[in-house]
């Protein structure tokens, strides 16, 4: 039998306050109990806007190694609370070495671009097999032309500033491809050509913003949890309070988990017009009754599995940043090895 994947325990009602009874979480609102959860079905705690935690569940959280975070409505990250780092410090000097080092910075940073661009031009080929319009089919298939011949520049690349670049413009044809696999009959509504973001300014890129912000949650969690520090990377250049390493090891991940769910999302209608709401200013986000849809469908994602090509086992995709988390550490231990990057099939 599979192990059974632990769930994140979203709160988003305004003024909530989550609290620990004996072994159960609790979630109240004034004198109204919302919800209770044992506490060995989560794995972590999300509070959305204006919910508080009470000391008791923090303590409890911390000693068992579970997640407390905070974000705002909109996905932008606020506070995490954990408890004692886990890892020996040799494999933080050895991270830190390697981030210091040009020849083993570069190897990594390609692998990350390589697994990134490949799950990118995979998902686009798998989706162009349902497209029914010829101009969306050949579009698509001719952006999967440019992301393999960007994936073929990697190997000679020598610099940092070329592997960025093969990034940069694997993106930009990415996401002019991702308008292509949503659904003719809203695309136009949706208002999305391309990523925007700080703030996002249509629904697609609202949602991608949330989930992108989930990811790197998850990435945070899981280097800490081989003892990785989430603030050294290598692709991502270091800025204080930026979890650069997290954001490094959610670039394979993005486009099989993130921007997966977000075309389910809207091309099987989950997600309507009055799931978003225009800010003052012109920023785009989702509405309590959106994120609930997002979150049920994010969680369901992370239950399903697919072998990994490494392992040749089945693994959920809510196990995937653990694992390649592994990898990463692992390459960096013994840098003859290398790390090597969820490379999706489709």
């Amino acid at each position: 039998m599979p192990p059974v994947i632990l769930k994140t325990l979203f709160v988003q009602r305004e003024g909530a306050i989550v609290r620990v009874h004996q072994d159960t979480v609790v979630v109240t609102l004034e004198n109204e109990t919302l919800l209770r959860v044992p506490m060995h079905m989560v794995d972590s705690i999300v509070g959305i806007g204006r919910v508080s935690f009470t000391s008791p569940l923090l303590e409890r959280c911390a000693a068992e190694g579970r997640s407390v975070v905070r974000m705002t409505r909109g996905g932008r990250f606020l506070y995490r609370i954990e408890g004692r780092m886990s890892g020996n410090v040799l494999l933080r000097t050895a991270q830190h070495e390697a981030a210091r080092s040009p020849e083993r910075s570069l190897t990594i940073m390609r692998a990350i671009v390589a697994g990134k661009v490949h799950n990118q031009r995979q998902l686009v080929l798998k989706a162009a097999r349902d497209l029914t319009a010829p101009a969306d089919r050949s579009f698509v298939r001719e952006v999967a032309g440019d992301l393999g011949r960007e994936l073929r520049k990697l190997p000679s690349a020598s610099h940092p500033d070329e592997i960025r670049g093969v990034e940069g413009a694997s993106a930009r044809r990415y996401f002019m491809a991702l308008r292509h696999l949503i659904a003719p009959a809203i695309r136009d509504a949706l208002s999305f050509d391309g990523r925007n973001r700080r703030p996002p300014r249509d629904p697609v890129n609202a949602v991608l913003s949330f989930l992108y912000a989930l990811i790197t949650r998850d990435a945070e969690s899981a280097l800490l949890g081989v003892g990785l520090d989430p603030q050294i990377g290598f692709l991502h250049t270091l800025r204080p309070g930026r979890p650069s390493l997290a954001l490094d090891l959610v670039e394979e991940m993005r486009p099989i988990l993130a921007d997966r769910v977000m075309l389910s999302l809207f091309n099987r209608r989950q997600l309507q017009p009055s799931d978003f709401e225009v800010l003052p200013g012109g920023a785009v986000e989702l509405t309590d009754s959106g994120r609930r849809t997002l979150f049920a469908e994010w969680d369901r994602r992370k239950q399903v599995e697919i072998e990994h090509p490494l392992l040749k086992q089945p693994v959920a995709y809510g196990r995937l940043l653990d694992v390649q988390a592994r990898l990463l550490a692992r390459a960096i231990r013994s840098p003859a090895l290398g790390y090597t990057p969820f490379l999706y099939r489709g």
